[in-house]
């Protein structure tokens, strides 16, 4: 055992196993369980991942190899043969650490907030069920183990939206989230026929292969796989059109929405495009629509952003954002940039909505669970006298959001509108536009939360300020621990203009873009990655940066300055009465695209199903089958009764007209 133990092969089996093991247990068991034992399986399942995870990630980068686990056969339908088998590459590695070291602080975090509910057992196995299918995803080999684990997150999705199920707007949020994710998963199911028609397998190293013998780059096939399968992860990482059941997913606990916004659910398809890289850049046409999509998705939801009372819907939205950034800089083909932010944004993201969750569950003993009035921002203020640690932590969060010099997200973020600079075409000007007028708008709600939640007087009820308190320890930790990678995050790839070579980060992930970036620069494509930077673009560089820091302090200092004082509350307030009324309320409103999809997509399905239940259930089913079959049977027992008079002679006709019956038949046959 000891000997297999030191395997990678093994171990490597074992990451997604542990959680699956602690999901088991809870699932059978965690009714009858103590509560501390039920929190004990599930974290220390989903803990004992993550240090089995930093063992083969630190084997992964000090031998420069990758490592895959035992395999078997799987399926073998037709041309199609699948093996189970699990890669851990720097890629996939990362990604790995993520889920795993987001998850068990979250699961940690967890053991305090969710200490009052009866369900508590059930919450914890949904939970360790979530990361299970998160590390399937990343962790297998094949695009078939990568939609196993798709599904699952979408199935533990819906079952952590609508937990409490109980009250009908979590549940219909749940739904929402499901059939919304459907539709994204019919474009990937495309997009994998596609690709498996045009290269015969859906193994990741046979797919690698089959692209070194394209000889049509940007064809008409490849991009129709491609965007078919963006379709997919506008579902999973909800952009437009299919970001809508996002918002909504804010129904359920607050870890819960941490996990889905930082570390697992929503990076499902910025990994997705990246792990296929190698096939992306041979289509163009379609990586121009994933740029203008992540730019317009990130300007869209960041005005939203803007207006929102709900302290969680402010960071959904952000969220929304944040990811549109992301594809922003897979569009342009910076495949590392946008998995750097996906990097940075998983920390500060679930630190702020683990903080938001330490804000919730300190009002709620005032307010009672599920009182609006604990997540409305416009009642609350003064926070950081009661929860000194939590606004620290939240601040830091924000700071990273914001794009805050020297915090991770300045880093990462930065990178992205350089990529967009640095285009100089009109892609690049469009989409370079819309990202800094979408940091605007995120270096706005970043401050405005703050100063609002911790600045000000408070407007709420006295008797919840009043008994408002610092989170337990088990809260605590996570968010300091997370506060600290929020931080220092981005100094793993730091920018050529400063001067220092200093990028582990990139140098980790290079051999993952090999391939790819070698056909690009072939080709002399303007998505190559540079592979020196001269004194011009290190200038440019440096302007890039200066113009992206006074945004983010100057607007933050704005929002800050107006949110965090009484008399800066009233002149907004005045604002928004007058001249700016009709854009407020439109933005409050969300663009009324809910409304829109209710009147042109909603309730004509429902028409249409009301029609199909009438004529198909009711007329021809009810009435016609059953009820039908019924009648049928009662009047031929009736006509049958009638027959059956008992008189001999009545039966001797009825035999004689038989007879000469069939005998014509016979007859006629002859």
């Amino acid at each position: 055992m000891r000997e297999l133990l030191q395997k990678p092969e093994f171990l490597l089996l074992l990451v997604p196993l542990m959680p699956l093991i602690g999901f088991l247990i809870n699932g059978f068991f965690g009714r009858r369980m103590a509560l501390a034992s039920s929190g004990a399986v599930a974290c220390g399942s989903i803990v004992l991942s993550f240090v089995i995870a930093t063992s083969l990630f630190v084997s992964l980068i000090s031998q420069g190899q990758t490592v895959q686990s035992y395999s078997f056969n799987w399926m073998h339908v037709g041309a199609l043969d699948i093996h189970f088998r699990l890669l851990a590459d720097p890629l996939s590695g990362l990604l790995m650490m993520v889920v795993t070291g987001v998850g068990s602080l979250i699961h940690i975090y967890s053991v305090g907030y969710m200490g009052h509910d009866k369900a508590y057992w059930r919450f914890f196995a949904y939970l360790n069920l979530f990361c299970f299918a998160m590390l399937m995803l990343v962790l297998g080999d094949s695009l078939v183990l990568m939609f196993l684990g798709w599904e699952g997150v979408g199935l533990c999705s819906y079952l952590l939206i609508g937990f409490w199920y109980t009250h009908k707007p979590n549940s219909d949020a749940g739904k929402k989230a499901f059939v919304v994710n459907r539709v994204g998963d019919f474009g990937f199911m495309l997009g994998m026929f596609l690709l498996f028609w045009y290269f015969g397998s859906l193994n990741y190293g046979e797919l690698a292969a089959g692209m070194r013998e394209v000889v049509q780059p940007d064809s008409t096939l490849l991009n129709a796989a491609c965007l078919c399968l963006f379709v997919g992860a506008c579902g999973k990482s909800a952009q437009i059109p299919l970001y809508v059941w996002l918002p909504d997913a804010m129904a359920g606990p607050t870890p819960v929405s941490a996990l889905i916004h930082a570390a697992t659910m929503v990076t499902a398809g910025i990994y997705m495009i990246a792990r296929l890289n190698f096939i992306w850049v041979h289509a163009e046409t379609a990586l121009t629509v994933v740029a203008l999509v992540g730019a317009l998705t990130a300007f869209f939801a960041g005005t939203i952003g803007l207006v929102q009372r709900d302290i969680k819907k402010v960071l959904a939205y952000s969220t929304v954002s944040q990811l549109g950034f992301m594809f922003i800089a897979l569009g342009l083909g910076n495949f590392p940039v946008a998995i750097f932010h996906l990097f940075t944004h998983a920390f500060f993201k679930a630190l702020l909505f683990l903080g938001s969750g330490s804000v919730i569950h300190s009002l709620e003993h005032t307010l009672g669970h599920g009182n609006p009035d604990s997540q409305d921002l416009f009642k609350m203020g003064g926070l950081k006298h009661k929860m000194p640690l939590t606004f620290a932590t939240m601040f830091v969060g924000a700071c990273g959001l914001a794009g805050i010099p020297l915090f991770s997200g300045f880093f990462s973020k930065d990178a992205i509108l350089y990529a967009a600079f640095e285009r100089q075409d009109a892609l690049g000007l469009v989409v370079y536009a819309l990202g800094l007028a979408a940091a605007v708008c995120t270096a706005f709600y970043s401050f405005r939360l703050i100063g609002l939640a911790f600045f000000g007087k408070w407007r709420g009820l006295e008797a919840a300020y009043a008994h408002a308190d610092e989170s337990p320890r088990s809260m605590g930790l996570p968010l300091f621990l997370l506060a600290i990678a929020a931080f220092g995050a981005g100094y793993l790839w730091l920018p050529a203009a400063f001067g220092v070579h200093f990028t582990p980060f990139a140098d980790l992930l290079a051999p993952v873009w090999q391939q790819g970036q070698a056909f690009l620069r072939a080709a002399q494509s303007p998505l190559a990655m540079p592979v020196e930077h001269s004194h011009e673009a290190i200038v440019r560089e440096w302007v890039n940066m200066l113009v992206s820091s006074v945004v983010a302090v100057g607007v933050s200092i704005f929002a800050f300055t107006i949110y965090s004082k009484p008399a800066g509350l009233e002149r907004a307030r005045k604002l928004v009465e007058g001249a700016m009324g009709a854009p407020y309320r439109l933005l409050l409103n969300k663009y009324y695209v809910d409304e829109i999809y209710d009147i042109a997509i909603v309730r004509p399905i429902q028409l249409l199903s009301d029609v199909f239940f009438v004529i198909f259930d009711v007329i021809f089913i009810d009435l016609m089958l059953v009820n039908g079959s019924g009648l049928l049977v009662d009047l031929s027992s009736k006509v049958a009764r009638r027959v059956q008079t008992g008189v001999v002679r009545h039966y001797l006709f009825a035999f004689v007209v038989g007879a000469a019956l069939l005998l014509v038949m016979f007859l006629a046959a002859l």
